[in-house]
């Protein structure tokens, strides 16, 4: 559970709190919280509006640039 509520606290407004109320509610994943949306987390203790639309947006961003740094067609094609 630690090392997830650490994962967590990656996001700015999320502290340890917060992130243990996430991992209770299996948001215990930053592409968890990302596929969550506001909707999905609204129900968290201790989340407001701006607070999730903050998160959301940081956590689709995190989740997005590592899918594209997994992806081929981001390489060169002399690097393949």
């Amino acid at each position: 559970m630690k090392n997830q509520m650490k994962e967590l606290q990656k996001l700015k407004g999320i502290g340890e709190i917060l992130s243990r109320r996430l991992v209770e509610a299996s948001y215990d994943t930053i592409e968890k919280v990302a596929a969550a949306g506001e909707k999905g987390l609204d129900k968290i203790a201790g989340m407001n509006l701006q607070k999730l639309r903050s998160i959301v947006t940081q956590a689709r961003k995190m989740t997005g640039e590592a899918e594209k740094s997994h992806h081929t067609w981001t390489q060169n094609k002399g690097d393949m």
